[in-house]
């Protein structure tokens, strides 16, 4: 027997959960038009034209394989991109610390200065980069730079090149000054290389969406099936029909709606990256390896 108070399952909670997503609303919106829709054309043909229009199976079996197909290509567009941002975005996050790991071994612990601005400027960078893709950057997230580094951020078109740009700087400044060795620069550039890398892909995510025509195509194909698939039912079930096409209605635009949600990872909707979690967790770790 259960214990009182034992947390339900994952499933179950996710499977009530209908008041917390906007998503979900959306979908249980259409799937009400469409019963309403249903209830309506069962009682035209039952209590009042009685015409008896029931287009054979074939064509449900012929429109519904078409439509999961495309809806199968914009599902998994979609979660492509996700699982690419996620990708990108644990390729900088361990491409940074293995930087901290080797600025901690060429840098004596005396030397808290270019530690701090190597720590600040590549989790700044992140933070940049985040914000970059949401269109805007918050300055208040730009940690402990001064004030001529700052101006200069300020001034620029693109911030995050510009901070991958001013650590690069820092590097040429200090081999110059003879504490980094050519295969040490060598190894540091790669990593800051990386970062620009990074962002450039993601910017290349956010910026290619799915083709216009593609959704238009799709929408337009789920609100004719939508339309036509109550006559498969309403003359067997009558008003059980009502159930059984916000069902699918439900299952087809509810993977449309989750397509749309995902195929822009680097917003703020619920199903977005955790891009804020992760600089966060960035910062702390180059804080903690250069230990600041």
């Amino acid at each position: 027997m259960a214990q009182s108070g034992k947390r339900p399952p994952l499933w179950i909670t996710v499977a009530f959960d209908f008041h917390s997503s906007p998503t979900l609303r959306k979908i249980l919106l259409y799937s009400l038009i469409a019963g309403l829709y249903t209830g309506f054309l069962d009682y035209l043909e039952n209590y009042v034209l009685h015409v008896d229009f029931k287009p054979p199976s074939v064509v449900f079996t012929l429109m519904g394989t078409v439509l999961g197909l495309l809806l199968v290509f914009r599902t998994n567009t979609a979660y492509d991109r996700w699982w690419s941002g996620r990708i990108l975005l644990s390729d900088l996050m361990n491409s940074n610390r293995a930087m901290a790991i080797k600025l901690n071994a060429y840098l004596t612990a005396l030397d808290t200065i270019n530690r701090k601005f190597f720590a600040h400027m590549m989790s700044n960078h992140a933070f940049a980069m985040k914000e970059n893709l949401r269109q805007g950057i918050h300055w208040d997230e730009i940690e402990e730079v001064d004030a001529e580094i700052l101006q200069r951020l300020k001034k620029c078109y693109h911030v995050p090149n510009e901070i991958i740009t001013i650590v690069n700087e820092r590097i040429t400044e200090l081999y110059r000054a003879g504490l980094f060795t050519d295969p040490q620069v060598l190894e540091l550039t790669k990593h800051t290389d990386n970062a620009s890398n990074v962002n450039g892909s993601c910017e290349r995510i956010r910026t290619s969406p799915v083709p216009f025509s593609y959704n238009v195509h799709l929408k337009k194909f789920m609100i004719f099936f939508a339309v036509i698939c109550p006559f498969g039912f309403i003359h067997e079930l009558n008003y059980w029909s009502v159930l059984i096409v916000m069902l699918i209605v439900y299952a087809l635009a509810g993977l449309d709606a989750i397509g749309e949600e995902i195929e822009d990872p680097f917003g703020q909707d619920e199903n977005d990256l955790p891009i804020d979690k992760i600089c966060k967790q960035n910062r702390s770790s180059l804080n903690t390896i250069l230990k600041l």
